[in-house]
């Protein structure tokens, strides 16, 4: 199955390819959350995307993984995506995943995000989960917006300065505008 089957072509990103900043508490990325998963991301083109190998702490049924682990890393390169193409900081707003097929532990896990359409104020976003033989397990679509300005400063501390990841400090600067709690 071609996982590109059925969805809109991604725009483009406004990033080169590399590492994406990471954060200390974030539950996919942070690198102090002690039941976090401590992933990276990165941009690929016009797509975010992250590697994960399920482990038997994953499961939901045995050995079958349980189906937020897949919604939550979809949720994470979607969200990077929208931040790229917004150039701030952006949250969800609405999440809709499709689990198609199990995923088992072991399982080797491409998991994918891309813009299909940008707004100031919303960004449509598409993802999947990609098994090694290349079908789609899982798919998702969402709809994020501007982070709110007030709750942006205690967020951007809590990265993490690297110089393995790609430098998006200018982001900042302009996240929020136009939004509040």
């Amino acid at each position: 199955m071609d996982p590109k089957a059925g969805t809109h072509e991604p725009i483009p990103l406004g990033s080169k390819d590399g590492t994406l900043p990471w954060t200390r508490s974030c539950f996919v990325c942070g690198e102090k959350n002690p039941r976090g998963f401590r992933l990276r991301s990165r941009v690929e083109g016009n797509k975010v995307v992250i590697s994960y190998t399920p482990v038997e702490s994953d499961v939901g049924w045995r050995r079958i993984i349980h189906g937020g682990i897949g919604m939550t890393l979809m949720d994470e390169v979607m969200t990077w995506a929208a931040m790229l193409a917004a150039k701030g900081a952006c949250v969800a707003a609405e999440v809709t995943s499709r689990l198609k097929r199990p995923v088992r532990v072991g399982d080797q896990l491409r998991v994918e995000g891309w813009v299909t359409k940008a707004t100031s104020r919303l960004f449509i976003t598409e993802s999947h989960v990609v098994g090694a033989q290349g079908d789609v397990l899982c798919e998702a679509s969402g709809k994020y917006v501007p982070m709110a300005s007030d709750e942006l400063a205690s967020c951007v501390e809590d990265f993490v300065a690297s110089q393995e990841a790609l430098d998006v400090a200018g982001f900042w600067s302009g996240a929020g505008k136009g939004t509040s709690g």
